[in-house]
């Protein structure tokens, strides 16, 4: 996507998450990240806000302290608590330029990539939200196929050899490939090849024969590969080596 559309889609998100949390009471269990309350959720999406926001206001090329910022223990707040990390950050990235080179954790050193990789967050833990209250809301396909991609990106960072990740580290292979695709009907080049190498995961885009398929519109495909839905479920296909997917999906937890 654009860099405006990621603007414009992470407004949307926090606006769409500041209404979710608004429903429920701070100390609920969310079953998706059973380690958190609802409380602990917006903390965590706050925090990175900030956290993100002082990256870019620095042009920082070493990462700072990660510092929790407890979100208000009035739900009442959390709108415009989260309305305001979230616009610290569009402001930051508009006012350096999208290109900027800053510190990430990833090889795309720009500032643009905190407000992308910050849409993705909090659009996987606003569906945290809505599952705990029945079933996850409406995303356009191409910001779920994007988002599908950037967790692909993330996932070959950490697997690679020599990562201080033990759990990704585990998706290490001898050649082991899985096709992942949107079957949305107009939505095109939603379609993934990835492969696990003895160095770590590699994937690119695009189709070709895998020793397992993953195949589901666009939004289940990315609550399946972030682990928010069965891969049994209506509309999921998997093809092929099933144990290998399930294997993966052990391994690919954040």
């Amino acid at each position: 996507m654009t860099h405006d559309r990621c603007e414009t889609e992470f407004d949307t998100e926090t606006s769409r998450l500041a209404v979710a949390v608004g429903g429920l009471a701070p100390t609920t269990s969310v079953p998706t990240c059973p380690e958190w309350t609802v409380r602990d959720l917006v903390t965590h999406v706050g925090t990175g806000h900030r956290w993100a926001a002082e990256v870019v206001e620095g042009r920082m090329q070493t990462p700072p302290p990660y510092a929790v910022v407890d979100a208000p223990q009035d739900r009442g707040a959390w709108s415009d608590w989260l309305t305001a990390g979230a616009a610290r950050l569009t402001r930051a990235v508009r006012d350096c330029g999208a290109d900027a080179p800053v510190w990430t954790w990833r090889a795309e050193g720009t500032a643009g990539f905190w407000l992308r990789k910050m849409l993705h967050d909090e659009l996987v833990h606003r569906f945290d939200i809505e599952l705990a209250c029945g079933g996850p809301g409406e995303v356009a396909p191409d910001v779920a196929a994007d988002g599908v991609q950037d967790l692909l990106a993330s996932i070959a960072t950490l697997s690679h050899t020599g990562s201080a990740d033990p759990i990704f580290t585990r998706l290490t292979g001898t050649g082991e490939t899985m096709q992942l695709q949107a079957s949305d009907p107009d939505l095109t080049g939603a379609e993934w090849l990835v492969e696990r190498t003895p160095t770590g995961v590699r994937w690119r885009p695009g189709q070709a024969p895998a020793d397992v398929t993953v195949r589901a519109p666009a939004r289940e495909l990315l609550l399946v590969v972030n682990r928010r839905l069965d891969p049994g479920g209506q509309g999921v296909e998997v093809t092929g080596d099933g144990a290998l997917f399930t294997h993966w999906l052990e391994h690919s937890r954040f």
